[in-house]
C-alpha cells in the first residue's frame, strides 16, 4: 500500500468531513436566526395582545360604569331621563343639536311637563295654544305628553329656523315672543345655560 495515497485519501476525507460538519454548522446557525426572529416575533404579538387585552378591560371597565351611571340616573329621575330620550330622537329627526333643545326646555319650563304660563303656553316646550292651536292643529288632550310636546316645540322652531335662515339667534328670539320682540335675554339665557356648553351652536 502506497503511504502517500493513503495521507491523500485521510486529507481528502478530512476535507470532506470538515466541510460536513462546516455546512451542518451554518445550517444550524441559520435555523437558530431564524428560531429567534419567531421567538422575537412571537413576543411581540404576545405583548401587543396583551396591550389590546388591558386596552378593552380598561373600555370594558369604563363601559360597565357608564351603564350603572345611566341606570342610577334612570331610576332617580325617570321622567327626565324619558325626556332626554325624547330630545335626542326629535332632534336629531329635526336637525337640531339635543343639547340647545335641552337648553330651551330648561329655560322655558325647567324640565316640568304639566307646566303652564299665563299666556297659556303648555309643557316642556311651552307651546302656545291659542296662537298655534289651528296652524298645528293641536290635539289639547295630548300637549303635556313629553314626545307630543317636544314634537310641536321643534316644529315651531325648526319654522323660525327657516324663516330666518337659518339664524338660531334670531330664530330663538321669535320662538320666546313671535314678532312683538320685547328685547329681553331669553335667547342668551338658553345659549349661556349648562346644556349649549356641551355643543358647538353657532
Amino acid at each position: 500500500m502506497n503511504p502517500k495515497k493513503n495521507f491523500r485519501g485521510i486529507l481528502l476525507l478530512f476535507i470532506g468531513l470538515s466541510g460536513i460538519f462546516l455546512a451542518s454548522a451554518i445550517i444550524l446557525s441559520a435555523q437558530q436566526a431564524e428560531s429567534q426572529k419567531t421567538i422575537l416575533s412571537l413576543q411581540k404579538t404576545v405583548e401587543t395582545l396583551n396591550d389590546k387585552l388591558s386596552s378593552h378591560r380598561e373600555d370594558m371597565a369604563k363601559a360597565d360604569f357608564y351603564r350603572f351611571q345611566e341606570n342610577v340616573y334612570r331610576l332617580h329621575s325617570p321622567e327626565f331621563a324619558r325626556i332626554a330620550d325624547s330630545v335626542f330622537n326629535l332632534s336629531h329627526r329635526h336637525g337640531f343639536n339635543p343639547y340647545l333643545i335641552m337648553a330651551v326646555i330648561y329655560v322655558e319650563s325647567r324640565f316640568d311637563r304639566r307646566a303652564v304660563s299665563r299666556v297659556g303656553a303648555c309643557g316642556l316646550m311651552q307651546v302656545n295654544y291659542p296662537v298655534w292651536k289651528t296652524a298645528l292643529n293641536i290635539d289639547r288632550r295630548k300637549l303635556f305628553q313629553i314626545d307630543y310636546n317636544i314634537e310641536l316645540g321643534l316644529t315651531i322652531l325648526k319654522g323660525y329656523l327657516l324663516e330666518t335662515r337659518g339664524d338660531i339667534v334670531k330664530a330663538l328670539i321669535l320662538y320666546n315672543n313671535g314678532y312683538n320682540y320685547t328685547g329681553n335675554n331669553y335667547h342668551e339665557k338658553v345659549l349661556a345655560s349648562r346644556y349649549c356648553r356641551h355643543a358647538d351652536i353657532g
